[in-house]
């Protein structure tokens, strides 16, 4: 069967002789589609073949596989209704073929072949309202949470040293991927009535590559462990320039791949349609995945022997840093395992599942915020500490003011030695 789509259009082959195929053209096409569909060519096929053509040049008579396009003069543009048989296709909107100037239909560059102009008739990419709260609301979580995980990294220099340095970058790119995502679900709604779709295409391509600094990145945190852990045995002292090259630069690389694939062959003005294609991006995160894991699994095996042999507290401080790695790693790959079972044939079903990998998807960056650093126990201790500080400070300029002296009272100084105790 021939390809008839194009970037969201339809080519036609200039079956004149109606030679078509009896089963419907798209696998989306309800019943009453096909039915009318059928009608529609079974009646411009007879029209082809009892029909005199018109002693002037004319392009021809001719069916495209979706609608019957009618004599036409040469140099001008046939206009008709977008054909309500055409899945996903508005009736309220137009369709175009153009006859050239010597007698025969535009012929698309692309593909060497006549073609319709069925690039209005798209209907609108359309968001479920539930998933799409879902995921403003994750997204919108996840920032608020990483930018104070970021905050506390930053604002407290003692917690400083290369592992908190790739965290906080695997924050960052967290934050950069949810907000590209809310900008890009957003502009899916904005651009649909935009002609080229630039701004939606652009804020995609950045999601994606986002997206893959946030496995890249926590990548990097596997191999600074196995480093650290299996190499350097427990040495922290070490360039992070190759886990910089790991996060933000290879990403690129996928990245620029999925734009030249939906440069080509895309669909859909905002890339809503290119079925397959993203597989470049899963396809590329699963590989990371797998090599975390065993990365991690190595961590393991060796942190196991070591402690059997000369357990020390250096070693089980690793075990906690290895352990919300090895949690995180199920949560940031568990959509991709499941994507395979996703229901077809009842709808109930498939918005529960797209809720599901709506909220696992755009939680991500909270959950890498609450293990990386909420329930780090170094930051609890260092969150405690400061508070305990602010609380003698507090008591201590309120017992000033009340005695009217420089100095803290005894009262004040019991407090303190029972705070520090």
């Amino acid at each position: 069967m021939a390809d008839y789509s194009y970037n969201g259009s339809f080519y036609d082959t200039s079956f004149t002789t109606c030679d078509m195929y009896p089963l419907p053209l798209n696998e989306k096409q309800a019943p009453d589609q096909f039915e009318a569909w059928l009608k529609r060519k079974n009646e411009c096929c007879e029209r082809i073949q009892t029909e005199a053509p018109p002693s002037e040049s004319h392009c021809e008579l001719v069916w495209d596989t979706w609608d019957c396009w009618n004599w036409t003069a040469p140099g001008d543009t046939l206009i008709q209704t977008c054909p309500w048989w055409v899945p996903d296709a508005s009736p309220m909107e137009q369709a175009t073929k153009t006859c050239m100037p010597d007698g025969t239909w535009y012929v698309h560059p692309g593909n060497n072949n006549t073609w319709t102009n069925y690039t209005a008739c798209e209907v609108p990419y359309k968001e479920s309202p539930i998933r799409f709260i879902i995921f403003e609301a994750g997204y919108s979580t996840s920032v608020i949470a990483l930018c104070l995980a970021l905050f506390i990294f930053t604002y407290f220099q003692s917690l400083g040293c290369p592992r908190v340095t790739i965290h906080k970058n695997l924050f960052i790119s967290f934050i950069l991927s949810a907000i590209s995502n809310i900008i890009w679900h957003v502009t899916i709604i904005v651009s649909s009535r935009n002609e080229s779709g630039t701004a939606c295409r652009f804020t995609y391509i950045m999601a994606q590559f986002f997206v893959l600094c946030n496995y890249f990145w926590m990548l990097s945190e596997g191999l600074y462990l196995h480093t650290v852990i299996v190499v350097a045995v427990f040495s922290e002292n070490h360039d992070l320039l190759l886990y910089y090259i790991v996060g933000w630069v290879i990403p690129m690389v996928p990245a620029v791949v999925l734009l030249i694939l939906q440069l080509t062959l895309g669909s859909g003005k905002c890339w809503t349609e290119s079925q397959g294609i993203e597989w470049v991006i899963g396809g590329t995160i699963i590989a990371v995945l797998l090599t975390n894991a065993g990365l991690l699994l190595n961590i393991v095996r060796v942190l196991v022997t070591k402690l059997r042999a000369t357990p020390s507290q250096g070693a089980r401080t690793y075990v906690r840093a290895v352990r919300a790695t090895i949690i995180l790693l199920p949560l940031m790959g568990l959509h991709y395992i499941i994507i395979p079972v996703r229901p077809s044939d009842n709808q109930v079903a498939e918005l529960v599942y797209d809720c599901i990998i709506a909220f696992l998807i755009s939680f991500q960056g909270f959950f890498v915020a609450c293990i990386f650093c909420f329930f780090n126990g170094e930051v609890i201790s260092q969150l405690h500490r400061s508070i305990r500080n602010f609380t003698l400070v507090h008591y201590s300029h309120t017992g000033q003011l009340q005695n009217g002296t420089d100095g803290p009272s005894q009262t004040q100084v019991s407090l303190r030695c029972r705070l520090e105790a």
